[in-house]
């Protein structure tokens, strides 16, 4: 067979077709593999820890990160200043995994490169490449963050001051079914024992948590129109049916002793929080315990007023 011009021009026209074809595949399996939360979730260390997931944009569409009325906390304006973030307007989700060894963020949004090196380099740090390092509030807390991509920052605070490199490869596919809700957060049993890290109301509740092997809570709207309120959903998962049962007992008797402590204490009359706690209820199913805390819009404005 003789090779002509016709068919050279064919074979490169063939060549390129391919090449585009393979670099639209890879785009859109990496756009989907940054959208998909069991994705993101293979890249974090595999260990028992808290995971949280966060769609701001879901949040930010329904109305519940309006500009605070109340002056910003110091820390959080200087960052403001210096790197030009603002997570009310630039942020569109967060995926995150806390455990002892460090904390490990994932989030995706509007991020000006530029700017966050600068504001690294300006707080005494320093970047290398993509990788950019700094001193966080304590020694024994370092910062390091680099984008995975244009719009996803790959973020850790660790002892580690290399960490966030750690978020640069995905692992093994994550199976376990995930909540739905546009705001959700997995804790292990063995987080759940030290109560003397959260609120007093919530470590009440959560001290009698410390049976369950995971604990699992969802936040999303409840109703609609006028009537439109939140609504925080529990699932706790038990070792046996005995202990669900033992839980769901426990958990209406904590939200009585909440409701009795209200009565004397005024503070705890006017702290939102704990008067949503005080609304909870409880069945078990099974090895299962539900829960669920309806509350206010006015609450999460209230939890993120100054920040």
């Amino acid at each position: 067979m003789t090779i002509t011009r016709r068919h050279i021009t064919l074979g490169i026209i063939f060549i390129a077709v391919s090449l585009a074809a393979v670099a639209i595949g890879l785009k859109w399996s990496d756009a989907r593999g940054f959208g998909d939360t069991r994705a993101l979730l293979s890249r974090f260390p595999v260990e028992d820890s808290v995971v949280l997931h966060v769609d701001f944009a879901s949040v930010r569409g329904a109305g519940l990160l309006s500009d605070s009325k109340v002056p910003l906390e110091p820390e959080y304006k200087q960052f403001l200043d210096g790197s030009g973030f603002d997570y009310r307007k630039d942020l569109d989700s967060v995926t995150a995994s806390l455990s002892k060894s460090g904390n490990f963020f994932i989030a995706r949004g509007r991020f000006n490169w530029q700017k966050l090196r600068d504001y690294a380099a300006h707080q005494g740090g320093s970047c290398y490449q993509d990788l950019c390092r700094m001193q966080g509030s304590t020694p024994e807390r370092r910062i390091s963050f680099l984008p995975l991509r244009e719009d996803t920052m790959a973020l850790a605070v660790s002892t580690d001051d290399l960490a966030a490199t750690r978020l640069t490869k995905a692992g093994a596919p994550v199976t376990a079914q995930l909540p739905s809700a546009p705001v959700w957060i997995s804790v292990p049993g063995s987080a759940l024992h030290d109560g003397a890290a959260f609120p007093p109301g919530l470590g009440l509740m959560l001290s009698a948590l410390t049976s369950a092997d995971r604990l699992v809570v969802t936040v999303s709207p409840s109703g609609s129109g006028t009537a439109a309120k939140m609504e925080a959903k529990m699932e706790a998962t038990c070792r046996t049916k005995d202990d669900a049962r033992v839980l769901a007992s426990q958990l209406r008797t904590v939200t009585a002793k909440l409701k009795e402590a209200s009565q004397q204490n005024k503070q705890a009359q006017s702290d939102e929080l704990v008067q949503v706690l005080m609304g909870g209820t409880f069945d078990d199913n099974g090895a299962r315990v539900n829960g669920s805390w309806p509350f206010s819009k006015n609450l999460i404005a209230s939890l993120t007023s100054g920040i």
